[in-house]
């Protein structure tokens, strides 16, 4: 299911199609990423990002979808609910930004509706997102 964020942005589910271009965008961001996420590392080549990708579309965790970020109609990032927990009415989310979008307040947008969108239709009333304390930019998010 895509998630119509504004006219500018929207979610389109992950797929195993999405590896080549995915895998261009972390190689783009690189050091910024390295930074921050633990699995960059393990990103070397086109097999290592469909395992990544697969990690996540395949997940087992309830409630988890995964998507890709489109800004201005160019793949920006991925963002996913990593996990919902239905009987804490709670969920997991996370969520990485190509350099050339971030400070437009994309993410804070995407947030804004996953919010709107798990209270109404999965009953969430608590939003977890987990970063290093050195994560600025996802602190001011949360």
């Amino acid at each position: 299911m895509e998630i119509s964020v504004t006219e500018d942005i929207l979610l389109k589910p992950l797929t195993d199609a999405d590896a080549q271009e995915i895998h261009l965008l972390i190689e783009q961001n690189r050091s910024l990423l390295a930074k921050y996420l633990y699995w960059v590392e393990s990103i070397k080549d086109l097999s290592s990002t469909r395992e990544y990708l697969r990690q996540r579309i395949y997940s087992k965790n309830t409630g988890a979808a995964w998507y890709k970020i489109i800004f201005e109609e160019k793949v920006s990032g991925i963002f996913g609910i990593k996990e919902v927990n239905f009987h804490k009415r709670c969920a997991e989310i996370g969520y990485w930004l190509s350099t050339h979008c971030q400070g437009r307040g994309v993410i804070t947008r995407v947030v804004e509706k996953i919010c709107v969108h798990l209270k109404n239709n999965q009953g969430v009333r608590k939003l977890s997102i987990q970063c290093l304390s050195e994560n600025i930019a996802s602190i001011a998010i949360a």
